[in-house]
């Protein structure tokens, strides 16, 4: 099939399928004639098509006459069509031009079949091929007709009428689609008028083509009178879509929540009114009907807890901000109960604001952290008596050779100078004895630093924000019970490190665990901790800081056994900077008293230097 052919028959079939759904339409709304007006203006289109086709394909100016004489016939329903719809939908202010217009077009009918070949030619004297998308197609030379200025009069008429109608909807200032619906019929009659005078006329040697025009202005008519019944089908669809959606979600929430044994609440920000399911009353100890405030809830909250979570809703009533906390409820039989809360902030910037969220019972998952955190601190605690006393041992029985050595050699030498005439030369082998057994016992001291430095670091290559958070994921329940806000500020392009990872957390541990001691003084809501990373050069840099008291000498807490703990060891920043200087890194702290401390720890990236 040609190019020609297969756009033509595009043409119709599309001019087709939306006659179709408009002869639809109008058997479902049979009161709106508009829709068959539709219809029989999509089958002007279909018969436009087809004559032009044959004409494009005539093998002689015979039959290219006979098909232009009949292609009239379809352009007189087209026009009638348009004169109706444009004075239905434009409402010109002188229809009288439309009605004229189409008299002329139907008076023309009659020269078009008994003056000459038709109403555009008296005689048509050659016929000749040019060349169109690549295949030749049929164009002739003739007589001009006469007649055919009746034709021209009609189109011209026409555009007059619906110029005027254009104004009249753009003075009553309707919508965009009826304004679209005037230009477009306005230009298709002006394009085709332009194209019949320079053809038939003899001005340009071009085909017969109407067919592209009146389909635009079909296309344009069928979305202006269609908007209204495709949106109305288009609202009824996503109406049915979204309660069946609205349906399942109900499902799959009522599921959820009664497989998670959780409660769901909403706050309204501006009246403080509060709903409720059944499990959120039961959760707060509260009637199972009525009216709720957020009032009402609070006073079952815990009062070390009610501050903190009033201070959390009161942030979290802003569109898009979350919230999760956990905190206790005091039952009115004293009974006191863990709960964990999550919920989100709903609503326009500048509107009202809405806070919904779910909670959960946790007293049970609490009891056995406790419980947890019991036992963990027997073991550390036993575990450091039995690291102490292997270390104890160990210093004992490696060092109590070496000191008994010098302990006899500095009596025997102590005799030897006792005497009147002291044998020197003994005496400086003694002395040479005691400074051998010094430096024995040097190198055992010096082994047992190495082994509490636990050798070698096992390198591996680490994300240090992966680390962050685990260490956070193992600390999380710690530091919400200790009331610590944590901010955390993280660079997104941070490059890997070479690092022992157990190291690595442990040194994270100790800096988290200093600095939520450091803030524990702090009023409820006012103890802060931040954490941030960022790259400098060839390093990754590390910050932990706190807004608690402040160090009065921050040195000092680098050496063994300084503790400002009560019942500390003293050992934790000491263990700190040892981890780091196997990394090659370097550790730093900046305090002052009154103004918290900030601990800095720089490791070199994956591939740095040192």
């Amino acid at each position: 099939m040609s190019w020609i052919t297969t756009l033509y028959a595009t043409m119709a079939a599309l001019s087709a399928t939306l006659g179709g759904v408009y002869l639809a339409a109008w058997l479902m709304q049979r009161e709106d004639g508009s829709y068959l007006l539709f219809v029989a203006l999509a089958a002007s289109v279909i018969g436009v098509a087809g004559i032009e086709l044959w004409m494009l394909r005539a093998p002689t100016p015979e039959v290219y006459g006979l098909a232009l004489r009949w292609l009239h016939v379809p352009i007189w329903s087209g026009i009638s069509v348009f004169v109706i719809l444009a004075y239905l939908r434009l409402r010109p202010r002188f229809p009288l031009i439309g009605w004229l217009a189409l008299g002329l077009r139907t008076a023309a009918l009659v020269p078009n079949f008994v003056s000459g070949a038709n109403l555009n030619y008296l005689a048509l004297t050659d016929l000749d091929q040019i060349t169109l998308l690549g295949e030749p197609v049929v164009v002739v030379t003739g007589v001009p007709n006469p007649w055919m200025l009746m034709g021209q009069a009609s189109n011209a008429l026409l555009f007059l009428f619906i110029l005027d109608g254009s104004i009249s909807v753009w003075r009553r200032g309707e919508g965009a689609r009826a304004i679209a619906l005037a230009l477009g019929l306005l230009a298709s009659v002006t394009l085709s008028a332009t194209h019949a005078v320079l053809t038939f006329w003899g001005f340009t040697q071009v085909p017969v083509m109407f067919t592209p025009l009146l389909l635009f202005v079909a296309a344009a008519m069928g979305f202006e009178l269609s908007f209204g019944l495709l949106r109305a089908a288009r609202a009824e669809r996503d109406v049915e879509v979204k309660e069946a959606a609205l349906s399942l979600s109900e499902q799959r929430l009522s599921l959820a929540a009664e497989a998670a044994d959780a409660g769901f609440w909403s706050l309204d920000g501006q009246s403080g009114a509060v709903w409720a399911t059944a499990k959120t009353r039961e959760l707060f100890g509260l009637p199972a009907a009525g009216d709720l405030r957020l009032g009402a809830f609070l006073d079952r909250v815990h009062g070390e807890d009610r501050t903190r979570l009033e201070q959390l809703i009161a942030t979290t009533l802003r569109p898009n901000e979350r919230y999760r906390a956990e905190f206790r409820v005091a039952d009115p039989d004293g009974r006191v109960r863990w709960l964990a809360g999550l919920g989100r902030g709903v609503g326009e910037p500048e509107g009202p604001k809405t806070l919904m969220g779910v909670c959960v019972d946790i007293t049970e998952r609490r009891a056995m952290l406790d419980k947890i955190h019991r036992q963990r601190a027997r073991l550390e605690q036993v575990s450091k008596l039995e690291t102490l006393a292997e270390l104890s041992a160990s210093l004992a029985h490696e060092l109590n050779q070496p000191l008994a050595m010098i302990l006899t050699n500095a009596e025997a030498a102590q005799a030897l100078l006792a005497q009147e005439r002291p044998d020197l030369t003994e005496v400086r082998e003694i002395l040479a004895d005691i400074v051998s057994a010094d430096r024995r016992a040097a190198d055992v001291i010096q082994h047992l630093r190495a082994l509490v430095h636990r050798g070698v670091p096992q390198r591996e290559t680490l994300l240090l924000e992966d680390a962050i958070h685990r260490v956070l994921g193992l600390l999380a329940n710690e530091i919400d019970d200790r009331g610590v806000s944590l901010a955390l500020r993280l660079a997104s392009d941070l490059p890997s490190v070479q690092a022992d990872r157990i190291l690595i957390e442990q040194v994270l541990l100790n800096l988290l665990d200093n600095a939520c001691d450091a803030v524990a003084d702090n009023p409820t809501g006012e103890r802060r901790v931040s954490i941030v990373t960022r790259r400098q050069a060839d390093r990754v840099l590390l910050e932990v800081t706190d807004n608690g008291g402040g160090l009065s000498d921050p040195q000092r807490v680098f050496d063994p056994f300084y503790s400002t703990k009560p019942g500390g060891l003293g050992m934790g920043m000491a263990i700190v900077r040892s981890i780091v200087s196997s990394h090659r890194g370097q550790v730093s702290l900046e305090s002052a008293t009154g103004q918290g401390t900030s601990v800095q720890v720089s490791l070199p990236r994956d591939g740095g230097t040192s």
